[in-house]
């Protein structure tokens, strides 16, 4: 320095002594300048910089333009400016360094050994001024100037290394900005011959060397690179001075690739190396040096990287106050501004993620936006800046929930891909954090394109980043989560496998050190979560309970992750509790949830989410142990998770919710309706601030729904029941089709009554149990859901099937629920409550006491306290009820009146259920009252039943039971009292009770019924013929089309006689026309229905052939009887059976559309009714104890006669009294009657009766019914004399039993009958069930006609004998007769003790099919008579039976004419009950498809069997019309008069009928 010194002294005393004008000056000045300089770059003094440029700049403008020396003074202070500006950064001073050393560059000569010089000076300025500019056509002179200065510099020039390595350095430069790869390869190969052409000291070209390697990596992402740029920089810094200018920047350099490699590698080593030499970079850089805001700069990022590691929030705060003090320093204008403005932003929005300061968010939100409006758009840094701003603008979405700034991240991301070349790094983590947002998006808006983006953009940023890249297994991780997010909404398998596949090869390549390995290790235990969910797996919970716990094991107790795994464990262990009902689950899950609160910060934004999990883990242990204490807490952690969540943040809702679920399950327990208002409110809140997009808007809805039912079961506010129906259709509405929360389903049905929400009901519930694995704990409650939805359903139709399905499924629910469940009780008492109704179904006293048993159990293991002790009590009560009423015990009925007294008196007066159980003590007293005649009891069930009718809503289903038994409590005391104020309330309560639309039809049946009889006896003709009509409408609804024929017959006991009842009214106001619909429409049901089920198609094949076979298909299957005895086969073919039945009931719609078809199938007009009687008249005899009458249906009118001497004093009594029991007459038993089997049945009931009865009875029959209707006949119809009438006689009510062709006045010893007095006499009489029964039967008899062959083929079946069974001698005389008879003109084939099967297999193949054989009628079950056939048994031959139903679901495609029943009893209905149903073997074999059956209405004789049989064929062959209707009929009557002729007793010729067309 002393030499400087003596030498700066020298030149300044030269320049001094100089004269201005003298040439030497300038010289003397240049030389001081550049002293001067040079004392500058060794002491960084200002002033010696000033000086310098102040002296050069003297110089060159004193010398001549044309001096030689002029470019080298200009060259100088150019260099000097420049150095002047990297000390200020004032642009004045470079623009001043660029104009003075492109003069010197054009005024020095192309061949100047200094013109390479200052072309390199020129293009380190133009360099310069694009570092702040960033105008590309300042780097591309800069380029320019050095590509030149390096191609005329010599080889071997002492400045050719530093030319090349500045050369490199841009064209870095240019690979930064353009992403160009192949510029950055040149720069490398620039660096690289600088390094090697410098043997000594090229620590300078080292650094350059290292800076570009580290660039390549980066665009590479070679792991070469950045070891080699490290060490290259590494030894730059070794070999570098400590008191080095330049030493800083390379420590920053270095620092940044050690950075870099510990984001390869995660290696802490390397993260603290490079802070340190960072903070040593800074050190030693001056605090007015413009590096040293880039230098503070990275050493935030490094800082930033050490608290994502560590999550010291010292670090953070370190890591932002270096970031605010480099922005804060540089220039508005620098280059280097946005990229550090982005930097803080993104660690500002660090803070506000790890504080929840709202304050922090937005700042970094200005930052972010600041620093992407400053950049310009083909800057190589705004990617990441756009991506920075798309974090932040999420974490801000996060917090509020506003959809703008999703949407906004969403765009940056978006725009941040797309400016971002392909084969850049950074394209991954852009390409998966865009991924992470369109997830979010799909979360929110349940949009399946945004998952479907977000999976393609995770799985390019996936197939984009190096197998050892560090970040790999992250993106592997997050891509599985997509995918199980995919399956999670489509269920589709492969996507989970897929995810889980990727999230364990992401752990899999993690070290087991790796910091991120407790993250990838919680979503693994994720995605194995929901497969347990699909497939139900234990080991896969177990796995994934494995996984957190090893997560948690392998981060330090003060991890900032470690609350919320631990708030996940406990998630999982809860899962496994309901899985397993292990309580010590349940305990560990809410010990986790515990610790996980504990050891969160009372301000962490996650607090809440964790509270909020605890409640819940404390919400289920309340539902398993019923200890309010849970409940409490859970409810008190549910208030503070919402406390302490901003109103603004999108979580509130769901804690709102969730809150209000807890509130709902206290006033369950409580019955409290503070706790109801208060769950109303929160759900209300949560309702009203949930965007309408929201994917858990559906949920929240539901909640409300239920407090929404809830309130109104409780006031019965009508406003809240249609508040909850419209927020439960918003619910559905919201959720997507293919959603598998779509299954959720509200149950409407208890209260609209509508059969269609308890169809969706029970198919939302049957699936819920089809998809919930065996062991499940929550299969319990689901199976009782289905078994109460079943039940309701047998209530509604009366399907036996439904009743016994309830019943397995709700045994099955008991049976798994464990002991010391909560709900047991409640599970029991349902299951009691379904055996108490299949007891009153089938009257099995088994049942009954079961149901007791289950009943009494719910009621022991129920707390006093308990909300729900009361309707168990209820339950029990109504069991002993029952019981009470089978045996009669007194005790049975006390102990019920004690619990129904119990269950109301513990019940609080405003409770929702309190009417039902008034309505049920009512009814026991009103019991009481029955057994011992005690007024005071009828009293107090009266005053009872008021009480709960009238604090009930008017509306609801189940008032209708109410208003009934009201009803007949106020008739039993008008019967004591004859108060008509109680007759007409009781009237009034069973009509209201009829009015209410929604509730059971069978109910609404009976209490018509009764309704009628109290008008009846008021003389309200009118009103009851009105009552009656409406009543008639609902017997589809009470007997059901598809219904099992048992589940038909069952129905059909409820209401039987109500179609004569109807009409005796309708014709005592002089409706007849509506008499004979309600007949038609009310008889005959379930034959109807078995008609309807192989009508013709001849005509809609032809003319719509579409419909045709649509309909016959459906029809199959709906009527298709099943015999599966396996539960699982039989309870589908069932469920196919019901889902054929809707769908035939659609396509009957879509036929009665077309022109022509409008009344396809429906009940026949008044014109078609008369119609049906051009071969004859139709006579229909209606007896009730309202009155009796004969309507006569004819071509031409429909008339109706009074028959008053049916039931007038005149009537025999004993005729009266066998009437109304038994559909056929009792006759006296005679030891002949060998077809007879149930005369050889010890222990029958069978009575012999007068013979003198039978002949009475014909006479009475005569005259107060047959003759004058055959007088009527003569009067209106005008025949032939020689051609007897054809007459169809159909019998209802008692007159079902009335053998009115045998009818005739005997004469006084009852030897024959007088001259013409008697029916056989006069007309051809025929029977038939309905109209429309004759009417099906004469289109059988067409198809036949059509198809039949020249010959007459017939089957005769006998059976001589039949085991357990008398003999039959004169079956085989009846056989050779037939074959005597018949053999020149009919093809005769004879089976002798047949199977059932062998007959039903040829029954269509022969025009007559003739039975001789034994018969049984069957007293309670008519579908079970039958013709008693034979088969192998194990021991020998057995009865084989061929049933009505058998034969009846034969379709013989009209293909048969006659069915000859040689038998007894087979047109016979013992089943009094049953009668108006005429199902029969007769009948059968007509359903069947024969056009004629030959049938007997009570027992018949062997002998006289014999000779009708041979008589009747005798009389049809001598016809000579085949297929002729008539001759069928006529020839029965001939064969009736010979036998007649011969045999004087009607029991013996009268018991044979004609039946069909």
């Amino acid at each position: 320095m002393d030499n400087l010194e003596a030498a700066i002294a020298r030149t300044e005393l030269a320049v001094s002594t100089t004269p201005e004008g003298d040439p030497d000056r300038a010289e003397w000045l240049s030389d001081l300048g550049i002293l001067l300089s040079i004392r500058y770059d060794q002491t960084k003094n200002m002033d010696d910089l000033q000086m310098a440029i102040s002296k050069l700049g003297l110089a060159v403008s004193t010398v001549p333009e044309d001096n030689l020396d002029r470019a080298e003074l200009l060259s100088n202070l150019g260099v000097r400016l420049s150095d002047q500006y990297n000390r200020t950064g004032k642009m004045h001073d470079l623009e001043e360094a660029i104009s003075r050393t492109r003069l010197a560059v054009s005024t020095t000569s192309e061949d100047h050994p200094d013109r390479a010089g200052r072309l390199s000076n020129l293009g380190a300025m133009l360099l310069d001024r694009y570092d702040r500019t960033r105008n590309m056509d300042d780097l591309e002179a800069a380029i320019s100037s050095l590509e030149l200065a390096v191609s005329i510099v010599p080889e071997d020039h002492r400045n050719k290394a530093l030319m090349l390595g500045n050369l490199g350095n841009m064209l870095g430069i240019r690979a930064r900005r353009t992403g160009n790869i192949d510029d950055l390869e040149a720069a490398i190969l620039r660096a690289e011959l600088a390094v090697f052409i410098t043997p000594e000291g090229p620590e300078e070209w080292l650094s350059s060397l290292g800076f570009m390697l580290f660039d390549r990596y980066n665009q590479t992402g070679n792991m070469h690179d950045l070891e080699e740029a490290i060490a290259k920089t590494e030894l730059a810094v070794s070999t570098t001075p400590e008191d080095h200018p330049d030493r800083a920047g390379r420590l920053s350099n270095l620092g940044n690739m050690l950075s870099g490699r510990y984001n390869r590698t995660g290696n802490m080593h390397d993260l603290e190396a490079a802070i340190s030499k960072a903070e040593l970079a800074v050190s030693t850089t001056p605090e007015d040096h413009p590096d040293r805001r880039g230098r503070l700069t990275n050493l935030g990022a490094m800082l930033s990287n050490r608290y994502d590691r560590t999550r010291n929030m010292h670090h953070l705060e370190a890591a932002i106050s270096r970031l605010e003090l480099a922005v804060s320093i540089i220039p508005e204008d620098h280059r280097n501004k946005a990229l550090m403005l982005g930097n803080l932003g993104n660690m500002l929005g660090i803070r506000a993620r790890r504080t929840g300061n709202m304050d922090d968010l937005e700042a970094a939100i200005l930052r972010a936006e600041l620093a992407v409006f400053i950049t310009p758009e083909d800057h190589p840094n705004r990617a990441d800046l756009l991506r920075n701003l798309s974090v932040v603008l999420s974490d801000r979405y996060d917090r509020t929930g506003t959809m703008h700034d999703l949407e906004a991240a969403i765009a940056k991301a978006e725009l941040a891909v797309s400016t971002t070349p392909e084969d850049h790094p950074d394209r991954a983590g852009r390409l998966s954090k865009l991924g992470n947002m369109l997830s979010v998006r799909y979360n929110r808006t349940g949009n399946m394109q945004d998952l479907e983006a977000a999976i393609s953009k995770a799985e390019l940023a996936v197939s984009t980043t190096p197998e050892d890249h560090p970040d790999r297994a992250g993106r592997l991780s997050k891509l599985g989560v997509r995918l199980s997010d995919r399956y999670s909404r489509t269920g589709n398998m492969h996507d989970l496998k897929e995810g889980i596949s990727r999230v364990e090869l992401a752990v899999s390549i993690t070290p087991e050190d790796h910091p991120n390995r407790a993250n990838l290790l919680n979503n693994l235990s994720t995605v194995l979560s929901d497969r347990y969910d699909r497939t139900g797996n234990m080991h896969d919970l177990e796995a994934a309970i494995l996984r957190l716990e090893l997560a948690l094991s392998t981060i330090p107790e003060n991890h900032p992750n470690r609350a919320l795994m631990l708030s996940k464990l406990g998630n999982r262990l809860s899962i496994r509790y309901q899985r397993t009902g292990n309580k010590e689950d349940l305990e560990a899950g809410i010990l986790r949830a515990e610790l996980a609160v504990s050891s969160t910060p009372e301000d962490h934004p996650d607090r809440s989410k964790r509270l909020h999990n605890l409640a819940n883990g404390l919400s289920d242990r309340y539902n398993r142990t019923g200890n309010i204490d849970d409940l409490e807490a859970a409810i008190l952690r549910a208030e503070q998770a919402v406390s302490s969540t901003p109103e603004d943040h999108p979580d509130q809702v769901v804690w709102l919710s969730d809150l209000g679920a807890m509130l709902t399950d206290r006033y369950n327990r409580t019955g409290n309706m503070d706790n109801l208002e208060a769950a109303m409110s929160r759900l209300e809140l949560a309702v009203s601030i949930i965007p309408e997009d929201h994917h858990n808007k559906a949920p929240v809805l539901i909640n409300l729904v239920y407090v929404l039912s809830h309130r109104y079961n409780r006031t019965g506010n009508m406003h809240d029941l249609g508040e909850a129906i419209s927020r439960a259709e918003s619910a559905v509405s919201t959720i997507p089709d293919d959603h598998p929360d779509r299954a959720e389903w509200l149950n409407r049905y208890d209260r609209t009554g509508n059969i269609l929400d308890l169809e969706a009901a029970i198919s939302r519930a049957e699936l819920a149990v089809s998809t919930t694995p065996e062991d499940h704990p929550g299969r319990a409650a689901r199976l009782s859901n289905l078994g109460i939805f079943l039940s309701d359903r047998y209530d509604r139709t009366g399907n036996m099937h439904d009743l016994e399905v309830a019943i397995s499924r709700l045994e099955l629910a008991v049976s798994t629920i464990p002991e010391d469940h909560p709900n047991r009780a409640r599970m029991l008492s349902n299951l009691g409550d379904k055996l108490s109704i299949r007891y009153k179904r089938t009257g099995n006293m088994e049942n009954l006491e079961a149901a007791i048993l289950k009943a009494e159990l719910a009621v022991s293991i129920t707390p006093e306290q308990h909300p729900d002790r009361a309707g168990l009590l209820n339950g029990l009560g109504l069991g002993l009820s029952h019981r009470y009423n089978r045996k009669g015990n007194m005790n049975d009925l006390e102990a019920a009146i004690s619990k129904a007294e119990l269950a109301v008196s513990i019940t609080p007066e405003d409770h929702p259920n309190r009417p039902k159980w008034l309505i049920n003590l009512g009814c026991r007293l009103s019991d009481r009252y029955n057994r011992t005649g005690d007024i005071d009891d009828l009293e107090a069930a009266i005053s009872t039943a008021e009480l709960a009718v009238s604090t009930y809503p008017e509306d609801h289903t189940d008032r209708a039971a109410m208003l009934y038994n009201l009803g007949i409590m106020l008739s039993d005391r008008y019967s004591q009292t004859r108060n008509l104020e109680d007759l007409q309330t009781a009237l009034r309560s069973c009509i209201g009770c009829f009015n209410l639309s929604g509730a059971i039809p069978l109910s609404r049946m009976k209490a018509a019924r009764r309704a009628i009889r109290m008008l009846i006896s008021m003389e309200k003709w009118d009103q009851a013929s009105s009552l009656a009509q409406a009543a008639i409408e609902l017997l589809p609804l009470v007997c059901g089309r598809y219904l099992s024929r048992d589940d038909q017959q069952y129905a059909i006991l409820q209401i039987s006689g109500l179609a004569a009842d109807a009409c005796s009214l309708s014709l005592h106001v002089g409706h007849v026309h509506q008499a004979l619909q309600q007949l038609e429409f009310g008889r005959g049901i379930i034959l109807s229905y078995l008609i309807d089920g192989r009508s013709d198609l001849t005509k809609l094949q032809h003319d719509h052939p579409g419909f045709a076979n649509e309909y016959d298909t459906l029809r199959f299957k709906a009527y298709t009887h099943i015999e599966a005895k396996e539960r699982v086969i039989r309870e589908q073919l069932i469920k196919e059976r019901r889902d054929a039945s809707s769908r035939l009931e659609d396509c009957l719609h879509q036929i009665r559309q077309k022109s022509g078809y409008e009344r396809f199938l429906l009940a026949a007009t008044v014109d078609e009714l008369k119609e049906c009687a051009h071969g004859g008249p139709i006579v229909i005899v209606n007896a009730t104890d309202i009155r009796c009458d004969a309507i006569i249906v004819s071509a031409a009118e429909i008339q109706a006669i009074a028959l008053p001497e049916i039931n007038s004093s005149q009537t025999p009594q004993y005729i009266q009294k066998k009437l109304g029991r038994y559909r056929t007459i009792d006759y006296e038993k005679l030891k002949k009657y060998e077809r007879d089997i149930e005369h050889d049945t010890a222990g029958t009931d069978y009575v012999e009766p007068d013979a003198k009865a039978g002949f009475e009875h014909m006479s009475w029959l005569w005259s107060s019914c047959v003759k004058p209707i055959l007088k009527e006949l003569n009067n209106s119809q005008s025949t032939d004399s020689h051609e007897l009438l054809r007459v169809w006689w159909i019998g209802t009510g008692i007159a079902s039993s009335f053998p009115f062709h045998a009818a005739g006045l005997y004469n006084k010893n009852f030897g024959d009958y007088q001259d013409s007095e008697n029916t056989l006499s006069q007309i051809i009489p025929s029977y038939t069930p309905t109209i429309k029964a004759l009417s099906y039967a004469r289109s059988c008899a067409s198809r036949t006609a059509k198809i039949s062959t020249s010959q007459t083929s017939i089957l005769v079946v006998t059976m001589p004998t039949t085991p357990k069974h008398k003999p039959l001698p004169g079956v085989d005389y009846e056989k050779l007769a037939i074959q005597q008879i018949t053999k020149d003109i009919c093809r005769i084939k004879t089976f002798e003790s047949p199977t059932a099967a062998q007959v039903l297999n040829n029954l269509s193949g022969f025009d007559i099919v003739h039975f001789a054989c034994h018969a049984s009628a069957d007293p309670e079950d008519p579908s079970n008579s039958h013709l008693l056939l034979q088969t192998s048994g194990p021991s020998g031959p057995v009865v084989d039976e061929l049933t009505v139903s058998e034969i009846s679901r034969k379709n013989t495609l009209g293909q048969t004419w006659i069915a000859y029943l040689s038998a007894c009893s087979t047109a016979a209905v013992e089943a009094n009950l049953l009668a108006d149903e005429s199902l029969h073997l007769a009948s059968a074999f007509q359903v069947a498809g024969f056009a004629h059956v030959i049938g007997s209405l009570w027992p018949a004789d062997d002998d006289i069997c014999v000779r009708l049989a041979e008589s009747f064929y005798r009389s049809l062959t001598k016809s000579g019309t085949k297929h002729s209707n008539k001759a069928v009929a006529e020839a029965l009557r001939n064969a009736i008069l010979d036998i007649r002729s011969k045999t004087q007793d009607p029991r013996l010729w009268a018991t044979f009928i004609h039946s069909g067309a």
